[in-house]
């Protein structure tokens, strides 16, 4: 605005915080007094100033909505710019929040889901470590009911034995590493036969010597007072008790520890003892499957025919050689097994 032109708002009357419709209506009204057509029978004088006057009314209205048009433009564009962004960040709020929930709804489930999972393991446990005691609970009371032994194998005949028997303490170590103890009698007539104490068809294998001992001198509670040999037998055990040397003791979890080396490295004694004690075992019980997994020809045959030489002088190089060359793994196989088939006749008792 040049120095000669008056203020809009001053020229217009209106003040500066007037809306465009009050500035239009004051137009309006000063275009109703000024307008020339309005002085067209005035003087001249008074028609030149009625055009002078309308010309800066008109610059005044022009300058004065100009500006407003151009303020309320960028306002709304200002109140749009700052609706989209509300709504924006709204938008983001209510994302983040949807987020918030899902994933505390989410963390929610897998907590639920974990503490369930949990009481289900536990109740689970429990019920299980409940079986396993009650189990536990069944099994010594089964082993403190001591049953009526007898000795036990096919040909066991107390009438046709002739001559005293043999008669050992023996132990054995099972799978699981438990000791137990038991006796071996044998018999040397036309081919050696070994009778053991059983009940039900099952080895009776005692939790300790004491044990053991306890149960023979109750007479009543066995018969296995019948053989020839026995008197002698009890006053060796009355006056020394229950003694196992270490030729009668077995050991079948040392055989399973020796199964996981090469079959070069192999203790033969240890398959060598366990390996008859077992035969003459499934023998006396009639453990047909036992027997034919140990039988002439089967892997545990051929590796047992080459275990007997191999710490020979000359033919022990050659078993050596052998045992080197074969895969164990068929022998391993049927070891397993018939550990696993010859446990399933043991029955403890304490």
């Amino acid at each position: 605005m040049s120095p000669d032109e008056q203020d809009p708002y001053v020229l217009l009357g209106v003040t500066r915080d007037a809306s465009p419709a009050q500035i239009r209506e004051r137009y309006l009204i000063l275009v109703q007094v000024w307008h020339p057509d309005k002085h067209h029978s005035s003087p001249e004088n008074v028609r030149a100033e009625a055009t002078r006057q309308m010309q800066q009314i008109n610059n005044a209205y022009k300058l004065l909505t100009d500006v407003r048009e151009r303020e309320t433009r960028e306002r709304r564009a200002r109140e749009r710019q700052a609706g989209e962004h509300e709504r924006a960040q709204r938008e983001r709020e209510s994302s983040a929040r949807q987020a918030r929930e899902r994933r505390a709804r989410e963390r929610e489930a897998r907590e639920r889901e974990a503490r369930e999972r949990e009481a289900r393991e536990r109740e689970t446990a429990d019920r299980l470590a409940r079986e396993r005691e009650r189990q536990a609970r069944e099994r010594e009371a089964r082993e403190h009911q001591h049953p009526r032994a007898r000795w036990t194998h096919p040909w066991y005949e107390p009438a046709g034995l002739q001559g005293p028997l043999t008669i050992h303490p023996i132990s054995i170590s099972l799978s699981d590493g438990a000791e137990g103890f038991t006796l071996m009698a044998r018999f040397d007539g036309q081919g050696a036969v070994v009778f053991f104490p059983s009940a039900d068809g099952d080895l009776l294998l005692f939790r300790s010597r004491e044990s053991l001992f306890r149960y023979l001198t109750e007479s009543d509670a066995h018969e296995l007072a019948g053989i020839p040999g026995w008197d002698g037998f009890m006053n060796s055990i009355l006056k020394t008790g229950i003694d196992t040397e270490d030729d009668q003791s077995f050991d079948f979890g040392l055989i399973l520890y020796n199964l996981r080396s090469p079959a070069a490295e192999w203790v033969p004694r240890i398959f060598i003892t366990n390996r008859d004690l077992i035969i003459e075992i499934a023998e006396a019980f009639e453990l047909d499957e036992v027997l034919s997994l140990l039988g002439v020809g089967t892997p545990i045959d051929t590796f047992d025919n080459l275990l007997r030489v191999v710490d020979r002088p000359l033919a022990g190089w050659s078993a050596r050689r052998q045992l080197g060359s074969l895969q164990p793994g068929y022998a391993s196989t049927a070891w397993r097994k018939v550990i696993r088939h010859t446990e399933k006749r043991i029955r403890w008792l304490r």
